[in-house]
């Protein structure tokens, strides 16, 4: 089983976005410009997982896609399990929403996914995509190539995947597990209204509009309700647990349902 004690000393140059020295002021969440150079980061997560290598993976490892309520700990939860489930050999990746969209938009590295897997799974995820897609979306090509990337990271495995719809897209894939974070109004308000420093008001209108734009996206995305609860297999207050606390808890979710392999970091 994976020793969570076996931290690989590269385990933070490799986590997507680290650009400040503290976590509320790199938060994903809350400056979604924040990332203007990304293009080093892609590299670094596709290298860390061999893809563009033509190397194969020894073991198959579950993924992790984390949905959330604007406000919730979604980036530092996604940080502490990159952190925790991490061995020499095998380090896993955090792919945010930047990351995902940008990768998507670049032909060189959609060929390399693609090239990652085999034919029979690349006509796999042709068949699900187009039917996912039977409703025509705007942006149809855009969403294609989007649901296309999420798929082959799920399958490969060893990643945290925060937002994008990942749950949606990929909660049919039997090394998945799809969680969700969501918390009361007033425990979003006050970690907002701190992190960015504005009014409780302030941050009230924030939160209505971040969440109104991701449940948007994914509904037109997926034609579904990104709030359901039948898409995820773990949902979590907040308010109740923090992000410490649900990395041991979703560890313990991955022991439980034996999808960690066992291996030596």
């Amino acid at each position: 089983m994976i020793c969570s004690g076996d931290q690989p000393r590269a385990v933070v140059l490799i986590m997507a976005g680290q650009r400040g020295t503290t976590e509320s002021h790199n938060e994903t969440d809350m400056q979604p410009n924040l990332y203007k150079k990304i293009d080093r980061d892609i590299a670094a997560q596709l290298k860390v997982l061999g893809i563009g290598e033509k190397r194969s993976q020894k073991v198959h490892f579950p993924c992790i896609a984390i949905s959330r309520e604007f406000g919730c700990e979604g980036t530092p939860l996604a940080r502490k399990l990159v952190q925790k489930l991490s061995t020499n050999e095998y380090p896993w990746v955090l792919f945010h929403k930047e990351l995902i969209t940008e990768m998507s938009e670049q032909k060189d590295i959609q060929r390399d996914l693609v090239e990652s897997i085999s034919d029979e799974n690349r006509g796999q995820i042709h068949q699900y995509i187009e039917h996912l897609l039977a409703h025509k979306p705007t942006n149809v090509e855009l969403f294609k190539k989007i649901a296309e990337t999420l798929r082959i990271l799920g399958e490969r495995g060893r990643s945290v995947i925060l937002g994008s719809g990942a749950a949606i897209i990929n909660s049919d894939l039997p090394n998945m597990l799809c969680v969700r974070l969501q918390a009361p109004m007033d425990f979003k308000v006050e970690r907002i209204a701190k992190l960015l420093d504005v009014t409780p008001s302030g941050a009230r209108e924030k939160i209505r509009a971040y969440d109104s734009k991701r449940e948007e996206f994914v509904y037109e995305f997926t034609h579904k309700d990104v709030r359901s609860p039948h898409h995820y297999h773990l949902i979590f207050d907040n308010s109740k647990f923090d992000a410490a606390q649900l990395s041991e808890l979703i560890y313990q979710a991955l022991v439980l349902r034996n999808m960690l392999p066992d291996q030596k970091g």
